[in-house]
């Protein structure tokens, strides 16, 4: 938020300069930085009296002006088409250097000599909403410093705050932060005004909360006779100065006091209320609504409403509606301030999609002691601006006083956690500062209630930054914590995803990182079915978005969403939930990884080469090997998101520990992506949970190994992994390899059937094997084929 130096300075007396103000505002976490800097500016412009016009002998639109600026009368040519007799103004004199860079010179314009010029608000870069020149409305003297009278020389502080701290999300929360790392008074701006007694707000307002979990407490209060009008210059500079607009008298109070007082306020047409009712309830469902921003809105259950007799006139801590804004023709205003619940707030700003200043703060909590304060305060204002009369008391519905809870603070504890060594007078001296109640205390803790304003702070250690706050953080001095000596390592499952990190980037691929986030329209681009298991997801109570609505039950739809249409090869390491009922969702640590078809042609082979199916394949192999798996399983699998028949489940002894496969084309379409992709997911929990594989190792052989190719026909679905089985199984100790070289199918082998060829490698550990010896190995691994497989030679 922005916030006025010179404001700041009007409620507390300060020695720091915009800069050290700065500083010391961060050193406390409210992060403070200079947004616009005009001292300096406006010299040799003051304010003047124009005491006569006369219209210009060579020019229609110009007129001859005599403006006293104090001790002298300067003859100052004018083509403002406001410019009268009687009007107090800003005058730059000769030598002024106006904020775009112009210089006034003594000239004449059209043969009259000008000594000086009559600025607008637009010249003195303030306002830039009304034409003509600047009027100054309350009629200071001739030949005042503009620049000192009306704060224009100001700084203007933003002040970037975390959502826990909206007690300083106004010009008098900043204020008493800086009163108490100061020492000094905070100023409060005077609320007292008269009432008229005639007349009780209560004859023209009644006030039912049928909400009040939502709304704990809702006042209103009458002002009456009231005009419409433009606000003084002081209220629009210091709008301005703020990124407010001004808009009218009336509304620009309400926006005043929310920056002034942090709190919120609406101001309703009294005569568009219908019954003279106030109802604060939950909207119906399918109710429409048009916001003040002419905008059509429908609610439901969830939303609250302040309505009258006959329909909903705003969004409560939202917008206000056009059945019921201030124009032109009001003359009585119901001023409204409230306490609503944040979190409602939040989800109807969300829901229909509106940002207010007033939902920006209720969302992060406002003061329900100090809503009172706020409203006197724009009382007074718009009786003042508007000239009317505020009727006597006000209608303060408030069925539960909401109490503070007492909070202990251990002096020794707040110093352990802190590093730091506070007298207990210290803390309790910060504490009192800050408006912190002090209840009772003793020699080892203080207990206290926090302030209304203070909503934040609940617990102990609440209190523990506070002193951590205004104590310094600077003072907390480095120190090496003691860790006892661990000498058990690093867990398995830890160790594992370590190991597996270093191996993937070892491969060439990029790690990446996603949200755990997922919508159930992610698990419709996969193509699930109802009730597959990856359909069991966790929902989130308040989701970011819409598309962020439930916790991540795969990783694929993460790494689908990151694909391009270039060279990509990227793993994520993650944690993926499946809603376990009552119990906490069941978490598990999974891997995946996805491959592209295309190649960077930069590659080697990258400007022919593609990967298919067989590279995925082989990093998933490489895989398994890392986690000790040599004798996994690749087992056809028919998960709906993979190519038919191009796709396995990873198999070790029984248990399945994930897939591997190509995207189906309609996955893909989904997903925007125009090439062929390949993805793995592997379970690394329920890996690491299995009995650890035992490592053996052995020293190279020094026996020459025999080579045989074996080229067999077999039926097509006969698969490789049978054919392995079989050949090691019959082979015996003595086969030490069987690779798969080929596969081919055609007419010269006939329908139904496949060729497939494996290359073989004998070995004896203890002596070098004959031609004999081989071709008896050979054949037994033969017959075996043929009787598990029904193979012949080809």
């Amino acid at each position: 938020m922005f916030v006025s130096y010179l404001w700041l300075k009007e409620l507390v007396d300060f020695d720091l300069d915009p800069e050290s103000l700065a500083a010391t505002l961060t050193d406390l976490g409210l992060e403070t930085s200079i947004a616009d800097d005009r001292r300096g500016w406006y010299e040799n412009v003051v304010t003047g009296k124009v005491i006569e016009t006369t219209a210009h002998p060579n020019a229609d639109k110009l007129k001859l002006c005599k403006v006293r600026t104090g001790s002298e009368t300067k003859n100052i040519v004018c083509g403002a088409p406001n410019v009268a007799e009687g009007q107090a103004v800003a005058v730059a004199l000769v030598g002024a250097k106006l904020p775009g860079g112009v210089t006034i010179e003594r000239r004449k314009v059209r043969g009259e000599l000008s000594e000086g010029m009559i600025v607008s608000e637009a010249e003195l870069m303030l306002l830039n909403d009304h034409d003509g020149i600047l009027e100054l409305d309350d009629d200071p003297p001739p030949g005042e410093k503009f620049g000192e009278r009306y704060e224009v020389c100001d700084t203007v502080l933003e002040v970037d705050l975390t959502p826990n701290r909206g007690d300083c999300l106004s010009v008098l929360g900043i204020a008493r932060e800086i009163a108490a790392v100061t020492g000094s008074k905070l100023n409060m701006p005077d609320a007292s005004f008269d009432e008229d007694g005639s007349d009780d707000s209560s004859n023209h307002i009644k006030v039912e909360i049928k909400a009040p979990d939502l709304c704990p407490r809702y006042s209103g209060r009458m002002i009456v006779g009231l005009s419409l009008g433009l606000s003084p210059f002081w209220m629009r500079r210091r709008l301005s100065a703020v990124g407010l607009r001004s808009i009218n008298n009336l509304v620009d109070v309400t926006n005043y006091v929310l920056i002034e007082t942090g709190h919120p306020l609406h101001a309703f047409d009294h005569s568009m209320i219908s019954g003279s009712r106030i109802i604060v309830r939950r909207a119906k469902a399918n109710e429409r609504f048009v916001t003040l921003d002419s905008r059509i809105h429908t609610l439901d259950n969830d939303n609250l409403v302040i309505a009258d007799a006959a329909k909903p006139v705003a969004l409560a801590g939202i917008m206000g509606g056009e059945n019921s804004e201030v124009t032109g023709s009001t003359t009585d205003v119901m001023l409204e301030a409230a306490f609503f619940d944040p979190a409602s707030i939040r989800r109807t700003s969300k829901a229909l999609g509106i940002k207010s200043e007033s939902s920006f703060r209720f969302e992060r909590g406002t003061d329900v002691e100090g809503m009172i304060y706020a409203q006197d305060r724009a009382t007074k204002l718009m009786a003042e601006l508007g000239g009317g009369r505020a009727l006597k008391g006000r209608v303060d519905a408030y069925p539960a006083l909401v109490e503070r809870e007492k909070i202990s603070l251990r002096y020794k504890r707040a110093d352990k956690i802190l590093g730091l060594d506070t007298a207990p007078d210290r803390s309790n001296e910060i504490l009192t500062r800050l408006g912190m109640n002090i209840v009772s205390r003793d020699e080892l803790s203080v207990t206290v209630t926090a302030p209304s304003f203070r909503f934040d702070i609940e617990r102990e250690i609440d209190l523990v930054e506070e002193i951590a706050r205004f104590a310094g953080y600077n003072n907390v001095e480095s120190a090496v914590p003691e860790v006892p000596a661990n000498t058990s390592g690093v867990g398995s499952e830890l160790e594992s995803r370590r190991s597996l990190r270093r191996h993937l980037i070892s491969l060439g691929m990029m790690e990446g990182l996603r949200a755990s986030f997922v919508s159930e329209a992610d698990l419709d681009r996969l193509r699930l079915p109802a009730g597959h298991p990856l359909r069991n997801l966790v929902k989130i109570d308040n989701p970011l978005s819409s598309d962020w609505t439930h916790l991540r039950s795969s990783l694929l739809p993460g790494m689908l969403s990151a694909t391009g249409s270039g060279d990509t090869m990227i793993f994520e390491i993650g944690v993926v939930f499946s809603d376990a009922g009552d119990q906490p969702p069941d978490e598990k640590w999974c891997v995946a990884g996805i491959v592209s078809e295309s190649m960077d042609p930069s590659l080697w082979g990258g400007r022919s080469g593609k990967r298919d199916f067989f590279h995925v394949k082989g990093i998933v192999e490489s895989i398994m090997t890392l986690l000790g798996f040599k004798n996994c399983v690749c087992r056809a699998s028919t998960h709906p998101f993979y190519y038919p028949k191009r796709q396995a489940d990873i198999i070790v002894g029984k248990t399945a520990l994930g897939h591997f496969g190509q995207i189906h084309p309609e996955t893909l379409e989904s997903y925007g992506i125009s090439q062929e992709i390949f993805v793995f997911e592997l379970d690394l929990s329920k890996a690491v949970s299995l009995p650890a594989p035992v490592t053996r190792y052995s020293s190279l052989s020094r026996i020459p190994s025999v080579k045989r190719d074996l080229a067999i026909i077999v039926k097509e679905d006969v698969t490789a992994e049978q054919l392995t089985r079989s050949i090691f199984r019959h082979g015996g100790s003595k086969t030490k390899k069987a690779i798969l070289f080929d596969v081919y199918s055609g007419e010269k082998i006939g329908p139904g059937l496949k060729s497939v060829a494996f290359s073989l490698e004998f070995r004896d550990d203890e002596k070098t094997m004959t031609d004999d010896q081989a071709n008896a190995v050979f054949d037994r691994i033969l017959e075996g084929l043929k009787t598990d497989c029904g193979a012949r030679l080809r």
